[in-house]
């Protein structure tokens, strides 16, 4: 197995290439540093201008920053791109409308990543799943632009019955008002393969890492906020993907744990979560040796049964489900993986990269 390099791409322009997201499997879309959204396609060697982040309202704390760090999602012809950790975004749906404003409300945004999902419904209706506070999302119908989850509570379910059983011990002054809305901070957000459920690699007060599922079916019927909780963790943004639509992977590092009897050298993990209508529940541990892979970037590719790490430390590792190292780069650095198109992509300042997965003298689709 190996990593073959199929495009590169060199722009002879005056602007940088700030951020760029595989769209499909001939195509990607860049944000570039005059503001511009472009989507460029492969075969035709051809850009196309989509819209730019640069508005012509004034905001208190400057709108969208094109020099900060900023993500590009893709749905078919829908590009979503926002700001990671500050409070701006936008929807471009070329079939209905050109640039749909997203924003956030400004509490610890700058440690908390924007959350952002794309998903189709059951009869193929695209939606959006994006962040309006730090414990509040909403989800959105992008076809009608309704907000399906407008009246939704932030009350978590058993609200009343967790206040009172925490609080039985305390004295009267020491209470508070009650239900308390739901406190937590959601973070990256990743959909199940059969867009059922979603995880959010948020974090709690503590500070730590606190990984959560829910379900989106769920999420948008009920009123108060039912959810599946992976597990809690030292802070630091850990890795973690689905590997089905009832499997979750996180990585965990058993020395920043304090585990008994680990050392720096002791091998950081993967664990394996099944996830059912309730709860979840830890069903298998594998060792990684000698990869940083809680510091890394994470995904599965299903039909190999390889989980992908990225990094600039690491560079990139191909892990069997069972911790096996299949391949591993240090110096191949990329900057993400679409599990859809089976690409890796890399962008300097004037050139964008495409690199994929070859198997048995086969590239894989």
């Amino acid at each position: 197995m190996e990593i073959v390099k199929i495009n590169e791409t060199r722009f002879d322009i005056e602007e940088n290439i700030i951020t760029v997201s595989i769209s499909a499997s001939n195509e990607f879309v860049m944000l570039m540093s005059s503001g511009d959204v472009i989507r460029y396609n492969i075969d035709e060697q051809k850009k196309q201008f989509l819209f730019s982040v640069k508005s012509s309202f004034s905001f208190e704390d400057g709108g969208f920053d094109i020099e900060s760090p900023s993500t590009i999602y893709t749905l078919d012809s829908i590009v979503v791109i926002v700001n990671d950790y500050k409070r701006h975004g936008f929807v471009h749906y070329p079939e209905k409308y050109n640039s749909l404003h997203l924003w956030r409300k400004d509490y610890h945004a700058a440690i908390s990543t924007y959350p952002i999902a794309l998903f189709k419904d059951e009869v193929g209706i695209p939606h959006l799943i994006y962040g309006e506070a730090w414990n509040h999302i909403q989800i959105m119908n992008l076809d009608t632009r309704q907000i399906l989850t407008a009246s939704k509570s932030l009350i978590e379910e058993k609200a009343e019955e967790k206040h009172l059983e925490f609080y039985k011990t305390h004295k009267e002054q020491n209470k508070l008002p009650w239900p308390r809305p739901y406190d937590y901070f959601f973070g990256e957000l990743k959909v199940s393969p059969n867009n059922k459920n979603f995880l959010s690699a948020g974090w709690a007060w503590g500070s730590c890492d606190a990984y959560t599922v829910y379900n989106i079916d769920d999420f948008i019927k009920r009123n108060r906020i039912s959810v599946k909780y992976i597990g809690g963790w030292e802070h630091c943004n850990r890795a973690a993907c689905w590997i089905d639509n009832e499997t979750v992977a996180v990585t965990y590092n058993p020395f920043e744990e304090g585990d008994e009897g680990s050392t720096k050298d002791t091998p950081q993990e993967i664990h394996f979560y099944i996830v059912n209508n309730t709860e979840s529940e830890i069903i298998k541990k594998v060792k990684v040796i000698g990869l940083d892979i809680v510091n890394s970037k994470m995904y599965f590719k299903r039909d190999l049964d390889l989980i992908i790490f990225l990094s600039d430390k690491i560079g990139l590792a191909l892990i069997s489900l069972e911790g096996e190292k299949i391949f591993h780069d240090e110096k191949m650095n990329q900057d993400k993986y679409d599990s859809n198109s089976n690409l890796f992509i890399k962008k300097s300042d004037k050139s964008v990269v495409v690199y994929q997965i070859k198997e048995d003298g086969k590239t894989n689709n």
